[in-house]
């Protein structure tokens, strides 16, 4: 059959296999026994074993003997060959043999645990190394140990070799004022940097708010180096990003010394001085600690260096939310200076560090291609005879960029989900479309940006497929066909029919975060107080030209309509099961919608009746418990919070703009588009 494709009607595997040949037929397991694997290292033989022990009904039935050899195969390619009581797995290498006995556990799962099909099948992924970024920020600064393990076992599972774990970023204040900084890691030189977080929210199972103050939880019971080695274990490099010099206001602010200074020679609080002595050698005596205490204890041989968002910024300063702060230093030798160079700067000396260390780098591409000083830092690496570092290439909408792999390895960086407190999104194209991109320019990697949040299943699957086989794939369109098989029991047409319906909405991103995100507080709050939350929203979608309120009723029926039309589904290892987690999510965007227009439509009148309220109490409990019961416990609060935003200002909100009755009445419009 054609390279590239599989018989839809019998597998689904997600990522698709290159080859798939069928014997016809089934063979019955009730457990299989490894052997011959003398051949390859040992580093994977227990999670090989682990894997194998899944598969089989029980010690009655007969034993598939499964054996292990060494082939020429592309790297971390395999062949599988299940018969009659035999399986051989055949790898150039054993990350390819542990990938080959997940396409066997796959093989099983699908067939709901009862036999393997008689199959050939020939493998090998399109980018060298695939995986996601994990960022720092609420709900990842809950993640229990437990909850780093599962993860790694949904990415592992869909043969993701890479992952990237933000241990330290700052973001701009978003919440009750308080700042958005995240250290994951102690450094046992700077103690004063842990980073206590506070979260407000609604807790329905208390029925009250509730504000709770902690730690990461990665940070307070170190457990860093326990991620490292079930990764390493599992096939799954590690590596740590690190922010700065943008998305840095905790270090500079806590460590004086290095920060950078203002036209008076006061230290700023945000970003770093790259001249005066004192300063790099207090940044160098940072990087040294984080080597001593994280890296080389781990064994970590690549440290996201991040270099992103490198520019003035507002929002960070709680007594003055409208001051902008510059990352740039003002001291007599940085303000010579270009911010390119100001970067470049602080990169190579990070770098130096580094590479005496023999851990190289990776950087995030936009700061140092919108300086325009790309060629310039890379001449600077090469007359210091660092080690080149991998430029990731990041877009998660319209235009994309356009790597550039001349002088240094280039990997893309598509997205999975955003963070969790937004609405679900289906970023398949962004996905499809930065692969291709990357593929043209000759990459070899792809770090998504991401969060471990389970509702983004589809995402991480269609990455996880298009970029082990991105050739015959099919693209988003072919993965969604793929998808709607693999997760129904055999409805694919009308699976498929309701993932594209709601696609409609889901997979727009102009409608998505331009419109449906607005309505919930997140960007409201980046403004500091240049908006009223949620006032000035209300009367905006109560224009009557365009027809803002109506796109919203339209965006409800629509995913009504999807939520409808999908079938049951089927129970995917490791993950929650993937239909009903689609429907909460599509759950939460109607809720949520429907409870913004029924307060648009009561604070339009003069008065709100006694069932009115009920039932505003209501749908709001019900939005909610959704939340409450469908997120993972370490994201719940986060998405709690958000919602809890909108809803704990109802009554004061329908209050004031009835005061002056300054919403506008709603028209009639033609019929036909309502």
């Amino acid at each position: 059959m054609p390279q590239g494709r599989t018989e839809p009607n019998r597998t689904s595997l997600i990522p698709q296999p290159r080859r798939l040949e069928s014997a016809g037929g089934t063979v019955e397991v009730g457990q299989i026994s490894v052997s011959a694997m003398d051949r390859f290292p040992l580093r994977y033989r227990g999670a090989i074993s682990k894997l194998a022990s899944t598969v089989g009904t029980g010690a009655d039935g007969p034993t598939l003997s499964l054996t292990i050899k060494h082939v020429d195969t592309a790297t971390e390619g395999y062949e599988l060959a299940i018969a009659t009581g035999q399986a051989t797995i055949g790898a150039n290498d054993d990350l390819g043999a542990l990938h080959a006995v997940r396409t066997l556990v796959d093989l099983w799962d699908q067939s709901n645990g009862t036999s393997l099909p008689k199959i050939h099948i020939s493998d090998s992924p399109t980018y060298a190394n695939r995986g996601v970024f994990v960022e720092s920020f609420a709900g990842t600064d809950r993640m229990q140990l437990s909850d780093w393990y599962t993860f790694l076992d949904r990415v592992g599972q869909l043969k993701f070799n890479t992952i990237g774990i933000s241990i330290y970023g700052c973001w701009d204040i978003r919440h009750d004022n308080d700042r958005s900084e995240y250290i994951f890691v102690p450094l046992s030189d700077f103690p004063q940097l842990e980073s206590q977080q506070r979260m407000v929210f609604w807790d329905p199972e208390l029925g009250e708010q509730v504000e709770q103050r902690y730690l990461p939880a990665m940070f307070e019971a170190n457990y860093f180096s326990e991620v490292v080695k079930y990764a390493h274990d599992h096939g799954i490099e590690v590596i740590p990003h690190f922010g700065g010099p943008g998305h840095s206001t905790l270090i500079p602010r806590l460590v004086p010394q290095l920060s950078a200074l203002d036209d008076e020679g006061n230290p700023t609080g945000y970003g770093y001085c790259v001249s005066r002595p004192e300063a790099r050698e207090e940044l160098s005596k940072l990087v040294r600690c984080l080597i001593r205490d994280h890296l080389k204890p781990n064994g970590i041989k690549r440290l996201h260096v991040a270099g992103d968002e490198y520019y003035p910024i507002s929002n960070v300063d709680p007594s003055d939310r409208s001051r902008t702060v510059s990352p740039y230093c003002r001291c007599p030798t940085c303000r010579k200076l270009t911010p390119g160079q100001m970067l470049g700067q602080y990169l190579s000396h990070v770098g130096r560090i580094l590479d005496d260390n023999g851990i190289s780098m990776l950087h995030w591409h936009d700061t140092l291609a919108r300086e325009e000083v790309l060629d310039g830092y890379l001449d600077q690496i090469l007359e210091a005879r660092i080690s080149k570092p991998a430029l990731v290439w990041w877009k998660y909408n319209d235009p994309l960029p356009t790597p550039d792999s001349s002088r240094s390895v280039s990997w893309v960086a598509p997205t999975t989900g955003l963070f969790p407190n937004l609405f679900y999104q289906d970023f398949s194209s962004n996905i499809e479309n930065m692969l291709r991109r990357g593929r043209s320019a000759n990459a070899i990697g792809t770090l998504a940006y991401s969060m471990p949040d389970p509702a983004n299943h589809f995402n991480f699957a269609c990455l996880a497929d298009l970029s082990w086989n991105l050739e015959g794939s099919g693209g988003a369109s072919g993965f969604r066909r793929r998808w709607a098989h693999h997760i129904t029991s055999g409805e694919t047409d009308i699976a498929e029919q309701a993932l594209s319906l709601a696609s409609s909405i889901t997979g727009c991103y102009p409608l998505m975060m331009y419109i449906v995100n607005q309505i919930m507080p997140y960007f409201s709050t980046s403004a500091g107080g240049a908006t009223f939350y949620p006032d000035d929203l209300l009367r905006s979608f109560s224009v009557t030209q365009p027809p803002l309120e109506d796109l919203l009723k339209q965006i409800i029926a629509t995913l009504q309509e999807a939520y409808l039309l999908m079938p049951g589904g089927r129970d995917v290892r490791n993950w929650p099961n993937p239909v009903s987690s689609w429907r909460d999510e599509l759950s939460r965007i109607r809720l949520s919608i429907d409870l913004f227009l029924r307060v648009l439509d009561i604070a339009r009148r003069s008065s709100t009746s006694k069932e009115e309220s009920t039932v505003l109490t209501r749908k709001s409990e019900e939005l909610l418990r959704l939340a409450h019961d469908s997120k993972p416990a370490f994201l719940a609060p986060a998405v709690l919070r958000e919602l809890w935003g909108f809803i704990r200002e109802i009554e004061a909100t329908v209050a004031r703009l009835r005061k002056n009755m300054e919403l506008n009445q709603p028209q009639s419009w033609h019929a036909w588009i309502i």
